[in-house]
């Protein structure tokens, strides 16, 4: 049988719809940092909007994993994308109507936070549910080139939709997309799970359960830990780019798609490699990939020029998705698939959590002693870091 995902016709669909609400996620994510830009013109509350995105996800994401184990996947996955488009709509809306305030925005991003920490451990364990178990590296390299081809192309799109129609159209437009998703999921298939021995009626006690699975398993802890420092000192500052783009490289939105572009051409051609081969990959090359962000990191914040940062920017996606993407590879083909959502949780809750917190930590320290003095710090702590964290390629 073949090891390609592409030879499975549910694949292929599910891969259509994630597509499509892939590029709205982008020109979303655009819109809404530029969007709390020009309504503070601050980069604390750049930050703030930044953390409200991904703060659910360390709030609640364990309990989500949990769900996601106990639960329909298809149908919670449904739900959610549907609870999605409608806040959406209504951010579209009131933006249109010109009621929205740094304050209001910051809830609306939390709602949004909420939904897309509850769907991360859910869609995350849909996709050994659709493909077999031989072609799920591969599904995994595809959907990390989907997502970032999305992540280069959703941007560009974002930056003429907010020229020439506002916010508000980028905002309605990504509500849109959600539906091609919840298409897709309608007429998807899903192999059975493993059958659970038991399901224990406490959700604290699976909890306690699935952290006890990643504590002793080392590799995939090692895992965890150096996605931490990538995400916390790594991705946490370069959350600061809509400033950067506008105050250090004076190119206001247009500046912003092109690096939020650029990050997406080089996570592509990381997709591309680990499509072909993943028998290199191991803890200690996703550690490596972190200590370089770090060093990227550094050099992104010393220089004034956007034309010079966009190489910088390009290098840090494709390091970026090295340590993403690798890392979830990784981690999805060690584990088992009684605690595939706990564990998945965990991934999401460190990967956009530590996000959350390292946009809300460098937005607070850039507003007070300077936006390019600020990332050349978590830079270099970035790379510190993940070369003194301990590692294991052990598989179990």
């Amino acid at each position: 049988m073949s090891n390609s995902a592409l030879s499975s016709r549910n694949f292929l669909i599910y891969l259509a719809g994630s597509a499509v609400s892939m590029h709205g996620l982008w020109i979303y994510r655009v819109a809404l940092g530029w969007f709390a830009w020009e309504l503070s013109g601050s980069e604390f509350w750049v930050g703030i909007v930044a953390f409200t995105q991904f703060a659910p996800a360390v709030v609640f994401g364990p309990i989500f994993g949990v769900l996601a184990d106990r639960f329909d996947r298809l149908r919670a996955s449904i739900i959610i994308n549907i609870g999605s488009a409608t806040n959406m709509v209504c951010l579209g809306l009131l933006a249109l109507l010109g009621q929205v305030d740094i304050y209001v925005l910051v809830a609306l991003s939390l709602v949004q936070g909420a939904l897309d920490g509850a769907h991360t451990p859910v869609r995350m364990t849909l996709l050994p549910n659709i493909v077999r178990k031989n072609q799920l590296q591969n599904a995994i390299a595809l959907t990390s080139i989907s997502f970032n081809v999305s992540r280069f192309v959703g941007p560009a799109i974002a930056g003429l939709i907010i020229v020439t129609f506002g916010v508000n159209a980028a905002f309605f437009i990504n509500g849109i997309s959600y539906f091609a998703y919840i298409i897709a999921l309608f007429m998807i298939e899903l192999r059975p799970s493993v059958a659970r021995a038991d399901i224990p009626s406490n959700v604290w006690q699976e909890m306690l359960e699935g952290i006890r699975y990643v504590v002793a398993h080392r590799t995939i802890r090692s895992l965890l830990v150096v996605v931490a420092v990538a995400s916390v000192f790594g991705r946490g500052a370069l959350e600061m780019m809509p400033a950067f783009a506008d105050k250090v490289f004076a190119s206001g939105s247009s500046g912003l798609a092109i690096l939020t572009a650029s990050i997406g051409v080089g996570a592509v051609s990381t997709g591309l490699v680990l499509m072909r081969s993943t028998a290199w990959l191991n803890s200690r090359v996703v550690q490596i990939s972190v200590a370089t962000v770090g060093l990227l990191v550094v050099a992104f914040g010393s220089i004034d020029s956007l034309w010079l940062a966009v190489p910088i920017v390009v290098a840090l996606g494709v390091i970026l998705s090295l340590c993403g993407v690798g890392s979830q590879i990784l981690i999805q083909t060690l584990v088992e698939d009684e605690v595939r959502g706990r564990v998945s949780s965990f991934w999401g809750m460190i990967a956009f959590g530590g996000t959350a917190l390292g946009s809300l930590v460098v937005g607070t320290a850039a507003a007070a002693f300077g936006l390019q003095q600020t990332v050349i710090v978590s830079g270099l702590l970035c790379a510190a870091v993940a070369l003194m964290a301990p590692v294991s390629d052990i598989k179990k």
